[in-house]
């Protein structure tokens, strides 16, 4: 389907299947930092995790982000404890800022978000409303 065609009773029975087993599957993707010159694999978030996110946020928003980040990463392995004692980490979600620097941190949370649907490209208006 592209962007105007219209959704109908019909077509969505058709892709019931195809549907449901989307929203079962956490889609991964491959994202590059450049401080780490090198590519990390990131698994998208569960309501769960976004919503546990928003609740912790931090004055700044950014342990919000260091949260998700944590939770998504899939490799590295940040939940490794060789990983944390290597980088000498008191608590498990240290090794993300030990690791990322802050702006890599907070793209990184904008880029899990945007693969869970929570990007402003995944609905849009088709028709401008009539001027007077």
């Amino acid at each position: 389907m592209n962007k105007n065609t219209k959704i109908t009773l019909k077509a969505l029975l058709e892709k019931k299947e195809q549907i449901l087993n989307s929203k079962k599957t956490r889609k991964t993707a491959e994202l590059y930092v450049k401080s780490l010159d090198g590519t990390i694999t990131v698994v998208s978030p569960n309501r769960a995790i976004i919503t546990d996110s928003a609740e912790m946020g931090g004055d700044d928003g950014t342990m919000g982000d260091v949260y998700i980040v944590y939770q998504c990463v899939t490799e590295p392995a940040l939940k490794s404890k060789e990983l944390q004692d290597a980088f000498e980490c008191i608590e498990p979600m240290e090794i993300v800022e030990k690791l990322f620097l802050p702006g890599e941190i907070n793209a990184i949370a904008k880029e899990l978000l945007e693969l869970a649907g929570y990007d402003q490209n995944g609905v849009r208006k088709v028709t401008d409303d009539v001027k007077n």
